[in-house]
């Protein structure tokens, strides 16, 4: 019940297993409905024996119990309106939604798995009472938020760390459950927080995969000790941002010197002038750069700019003072001509820009300014 998902297991008639288990819910009037899968033929009548799966019951058993201290480490770790929202327990793994605004920082997450770990080391016994409301609330039992309660309640603690209502299966004593980690944290809604969990041999192997991967990683960067891999990373980074710096700088450096080439070739139509050419830049920006140039002068009224980057066209448009009072406006003529390259754009009216995935199309787009312009 809860989140606790249902046992599964064998039907079996004569020692022969003639379906397994694959679900069991709680009908309203109290009858527990089987969900089987069926690998044999019965009869109406047949005496049968139900085996439950222990290996994978003991496994969300000790889940349960993880849930219940994850519940308790988060109300005394961050304290304030944190209760529970919902909760999923499976064999492999555990779900466990609260209420909290924004999400658990790192340091705050840290504490919660140490806490929960230092009570799993510390072996507390776990047991169970059926009682009165009246009386487990006296006990100081937390109760789930919203969950509707008979006359006779159970109770569930573990050692004097945790009391809650419930009615699940759980470990014998904190110390069976071996090792609790934390896998993740998100948001799921407004105010609704979700961890997920794992304990004993699923939590060990997470760590261990963990620290095979940051031993590659210590490998490929030819570092001695796994943790000094951080250090060398940042020293890459630093490297790669010197680099791109570096990059920037010679890209501004051959933009300015294919401004000046491009400059020269101003063609006319009636009573403006226009510049168009095709750069070998990385990107929009060495365009921009090549654009930023253009209007310390403003050698033409219009200067349309195109460069193939990765398999797609990039255009860009600007606009001088004297073209937007002929009534030329940049993010017209991106719209006019951008469809030649298969995208789209727009901007202000001094400069617009467009992307598309057909750069064989620069040409044309060049074209398709003379027409526009023809047209003013």
């Amino acid at each position: 019940m809860g989140g606790q998902i249902a046992d599964q297991g064998d039907v079996l008639f004569e020692n022969e297993v003639i379906a397994q288990v694959v679900d069991v819910q709680r009908a309203p009037n109290g009858q527990h409905l089987h969900t089987v899968t069926v690998t044999k033929d019965f009869q109406v009548n047949d005496i049968v024996d139900l085996q439950v799966d222990m290996a994978r019951h003991i496994a969300v058993s000790k889940n349960h119990t993880a849930t219940h201290m994850l519940d308790q480490s988060l109300r005394l770790i961050i304290g304030g309106d944190v209760h529970q929202a919902g909760s999923l327990v499976e064999p492999d793994y555990l779900r466990f939604d609260f209420t909290n605004d924004g999400p658990v920082d790192a340091t705050q997450l840290l504490a919660i798995e140490d806490l929960v770990n230092e009570k799993i080391a510390e072996n507390l016994p776990i047991s169970w009472v059926e009682t009165d409301i009246e009386t487990a609330q006296k006990m100081g039992a937390v109760a789930v938020f919203g969950e509707k309660y008979g006359e006779t309640v159970r109770v569930v603690s573990i050692g004097d760390f945790n009391k809650e209502f419930d009615g699940g299966t759980h470990a014998k004593s904190t110390a069976e459950l071996g090792l609790f980690k934390i896998v993740s944290e998100s948001g799921i809604g407004a105010g609704i927080r979700r961890i997920e969990a794992v304990t004993g041999l699923v939590a060990l192997q997470q760590y261990r995969e963990e620290s095979d991967t940051l031993k590659a990683i210590a490998a490929d960067l030819k570092v001695q000790k796994p943790v000094e891999s951080r250090v060398k990373v940042q020293q890459l980074q630093d490297d790669l941002r010197a680099a791109q710096r570096q990059n920037e700088s010679l890209e501004a450096q051959l933009a300015n010197q294919a401004a000046s080439e491009v400059f020269n070739h101003v063609e006319r139509v009636n009573d403006l002038t226009y510049i168009t050419a095709q750069l070998d830049v990385s990107g929009m920006d060495g365009l921009r750069q090549v654009a930023d140039n253009w209007k310390q002068d403003y050698p033409s009224d219009i200067l349309v700019l195109a460069a193939e980057v990765s398999g797609k066209a990039n255009l860009i448009v600007a606009v001088s003072p004297k073209g937007n009072q002929a009534g030329i406006k940049a993010g017209d003529l991106i719209k006019a001509i951008a469809p030649k390259i298969g995208g789209g754009g727009g901007g202000r009216p001094d400069m617009a820009q467009a992307g598309g995935k057909n750069p064989a199309g620069i040409a044309d787009a060049f074209a398709a300014v003379n027409d526009f312009l023809s047209a003013k």
